[in-house]
């Protein structure tokens, strides 16, 4: 399966024949079944019957710096892209927790992979991609460790908020949760900071998931002007002992001269995901 990188900038034409790009918004079960989480589905055009790689947006939080234009690029490269909302957050049903990303990314993936799902909208499920930006990239390295059959996951600026609370650090964080609570629905934020302190304890951290990750394709991307997420306390653990084990998967590491949002570099940022995404398609038909 080839991305078409180049249509990262410019639209892709539509051929006679073929099924059109499409929009639909989707609900899906997460939490053991107790909440709704929606989002959305972008697919490509392609002809009927063609199955494409799929790739999961996991925003951070709470949530203001979309991955939508991230989809869209990759969508008109001819991935299907879908995104969605945690619970509690932006019109999902439930209570937001910092587990309960998770869960709820892991739900996606599992809906995403599911038979009737992957035919509706021409998912290749062996081609399915985590992407996620700061609390969201905390989502997708261990929403990728409970699920083995994941391809990849891309990491944009990850904020390892348990690494916090290993530096003595814990007032950032507090600070962090306070100024997103007002968009999330919380049962209180002496709530949310004790779940972070259960993230902690049950070793959520990035650098705790070296072990599983350490033959599975990943790609880190930090932000040199981060203040936020530094790369190098957040990215920096995890990749060092990355870099201890000789791999046959695809493991890159960049950084781009950008903000914690990437603000000056988004179609960039885009680019690079795909290019990464086609190696690593490339390296499993070599």
């Amino acid at each position: 399966m080839t991305l078409h990188l180049e249509y990262m900038y410019q639209d892709p034409p539509c051929r006679p024949g073929e099924i059109p790009p499409a929009l639909e918004g989707l609900s899906i079960l997460s939490g053991g079944g107790d909440a709704h989480i929606y989002g959305k589905v972008m697919t490509p055009g392609r002809p009927p019957g063609e199955r494409r790689p799929c790739a999961i947006l996991l925003h951070g939080y709470p949530g203001y710096t979309s991955l939508f234009d991230i989809g869209q690029g990759l969508r008109r490269m001819g991935a299907v892209a879908v995104s969605i909302s945690y619970r509690g957050c932006w019109g999902s049903e439930g209570q937001y927790t910092l587990s309960g990303i998770i869960e709820d990314a892991v739900a996606a993936a599992e809906w995403a992979r599911t038979t009737e799902t992957a035919s509706k909208y021409g998912i290749d499920t062996d081609k399915m991609f985590f992407i996620g930006h700061s609390m969201g990239g905390f989502a997708a390295v261990n929403a990728m460790r409970r699920l083995p059959w994941i391809c990849g996951a891309a990491v944009m600026a990850p904020y390892d908020f348990p690494s916090l609370f290993e530096r003595g650090d814990e007032e950032s964080l507090k600070e962090l949760l306070i100024q997103g609570a007002d968009v999330l629905r919380l049962s209180s934020i002496k709530d949310l900071y004790e779940d972070a302190q259960y993230c902690l304890h049950a070793e959520f951290g990035l650098r705790h998931a070296a072990e599983d990750l350490k033959d599975r394709n990943l790609y880190f991307i930090g932000a040199a002007k981060d203040d936020v997420a530094p790369a190098a306390d957040m990215i920096g653990p995890l990749w060092r002992q990355l870099q201890l084990h000789e791999t046959a998967a695809v493991q890159q590491f960049d950084m781009l001269e950008a903000d914690h949002a990437f603000d000056e570099t988004r179609l960039t940022v885009g680019a690079m995901i795909g290019q990464w995404m086609q190696a690593v398609l490339d390296k499993a038909t070599s």
